[in-house]
C-alpha cells in the first residue's frame, strides 16, 4: 500500500515541479518578448509623431486657395501702389491751386520781383508731379500733359507791366480750371482705389480664415490619429500583461489544487503515511 502511494505521490510531484518551472522560465522570456515589442509599438507611435510634428497640414487642399491668394496679393501690392500714386498727385495738385492763386495776386508790376519769385515756387512744385503709373490702375488723369504745358505757361508770364500782368492773370485762371479738372480725376482715382484695397484686404482675410479652417483640421485629425494610436497601444500592451499574469495565477492555481493537494482529506486513510 505504502508502495503505491509513493509511487503515485513521485508522478504528481514531478508534474507540480515541472508546472513551477514552467512558470519560472516563462516570465523572463515574455519579459523579453513583451519589451520588444514595446520597443517596436514605441518606434511605430515616434515615427507617427514625427509625421505630425513635420507635416505641411492642409498643402494638398488648399494649393487653389493659396494660388488665389498670391495673384490677389500680386493685385493687392499694385493697388497700394496706386493709391500712393493718385494721394501724392491729389495733394500737389491743390497745392498747385493754392500756388496758382498767390501768383495770380502777385500778377501786379508793383510786385514784380514777388511775381518771379512765386514762379520759382510753383515750378517746383509742378516739377514733383507724378506721372508714370507704373500699377496701370485707375482713369487716365492727364497730369503728363498738363505738367508740361503748366510749365511751358508759366515760364512764359510775366508782371513787368499791365499789359503783361493781365495776360498773367488770363493764363493763370485758365491753368487753375485745368488743375481743378484733373483733380476730381485725381481724387476719383483715389476714391476708387481705397475701395479696391478694402475690398482686397477682405477676400484676403477669408482666403486666409479658410486655409487656417482646412490646416486646423487636418492638424486636428492627426492629434486624433496619434491619440488613438496611443491608447490602442496602451489598450494592447495591458491586455496582454493582464493574461499573462492570468495564465501564471492559473498555473499555481492547478500545480497547487490539482497536481499536488495541499492538505489530504481528514479521514483520509492516506493520512497513516503522511
Amino acid at each position: 500500500m505504502a508502495i503505491d502511494f509513493v509511487g503515485n505521490t513521485i508522478p504528481n510531484v514531478a508534474g507540480r515541479s515541472l508546472a513551477i518551472l514552467g512558470q519560472v522560465t516563462a516570465r523572463p522570456n515574455f519579459e523579453v518578448i513583451f519589451a520588444a515589442a514595446q520597443e517596436t509599438a514605441l518606434d511605430r507611435f515616434n515615427a507617427e509623431l514625427q509625421k505630425f510634428q513635420t507635416a505641411d497640414f492642409g498643402s494638398s487642399r488648399t494649393v487653389l486657395l493659396r494660388a488665389k491668394e498670391i495673384r490677389l496679393e500680386g493685385k493687392f501690392d499694385q493697388a497700394k501702389v496706386f493709391q500712393k500714386f493718385s494721394t501724392t498727385n491729389r495733394l500737389l495738385v491743390k497745392n498747385i491751386l493754392d500756388e496758382l492763386d498767390a501768383l495770380k495776386i502777385l500778377a501786379d508790376p508793383s510786385t514784380s520781383a514777388q511775381f518771379e519769385t512765386s514762379k520759382t515756387n510753383i515750378l517746383k512744385t509742378i516739377d514733383k508731379l507724378l506721372t508714370a503709373n507704373i500699377s496701370g490702375l485707375g482713369a487716365p488723369d492727364g497730369i503728363r500733359d498738363l505738367r508740361a504745358q503748366a510749365v511751358a505757361t508759366i515760364q512764359g508770364l510775366s508782371a513787368a507791366d499791365a499789359a503783361s500782368a493781365a495776360a498773367a492773370q488770363t493764363a493763370i485762371d485758365t491753368l487753375s480750371l485745368d488743375f481743378s479738372d484733373k483733380l476730381q480725376i485725381v481724387e476719383l482715382n483715389q476714391q476708387s482705389v481705397n475701395i479696391l484695397i478694402k475690398s482686397y484686404d477682405r477676400i484676403l482675410d477669408e482666403l486666409d480664415l479658410q486655409i487656417d479652417d482646412v490646416e486646423i483640421e487636418e492638424r486636428r485629425a492627426g492629434i486624433d490619429r496619434i491619440t488613438a494610436l496611443e491608447e490602442e497601444l496602451a489598450r494592447v500592451f495591458s491586455i496582454l500583461s493582464l493574461s499573462f499574469e492570468g495564465s501564471l495565477n492559473l498555473g499555481a492555481f492547478v500545480a497547487e489544487s490539482t497536481v499536488l493537494k495541499k492538505e489530504l482529506d481528514p479521514g483520509s486513510i492516506l493520512n497513516l503515511f503522511a
